[in-house]
């Protein structure tokens, strides 16, 4: 193959990849934040942008306007995965307040827990705001 249809094909293909990532504007998603500074430790994104969510995931993040049902201006605040507490106290619904409220959405007890589980499980029934 001659080294102008690499190119060309490479090119090619290259646009498609491109052109996948980018949401479309028709595209009508169920919430969008909007402006918020975007966090994201696997891919190691770190810039403004708005995120897409469609059915409780995160399907599209984008530099590029999305539309929402719902749009929140997040101009000024960090948008990032949620973050895990190795080492929490307080297995209750207060604590878990102040804890979501700091962006905790799994905290675990790891040094003695609660007792007895079961009777601990069920008071949380519906009322757990973080994992």
């Amino acid at each position: 193959m001659n080294s102008f249809r690499l190119i060309t094909s490479f090119l090619l293909c290259l646009a498609a990849c491109c052109m996948a990532a980018v949401p479309s504007a028709a595209q009508e998603y169920d919430l969008v934040l909007s402006g918020g500074r975007v966090i994201d430790p696997e891919t190691g994104l770190d810039a403004v942008r708005n995120v897409g969510v469609q059915n409780g995931r995160i399907t599209a993040v984008s530099w590029g306007l999305l539309n929402g049902r719902e749009t929140i201006d997040v101009s000024g605040l960090v948008v990032a995965p949620g973050f895990i507490d190795l080492h929490a106290h307080g297995q209750n619904p207060e604590s878990s307040r102040f804890q979501a409220g700091d962006g905790v959405t799994t905290a675990l007890e790891l040094e003695l827990g609660v007792y007895p589980v079961a009777p601990w499980y069920e008071s949380m029934e519906d009322r757990a705001r973080i994992n």
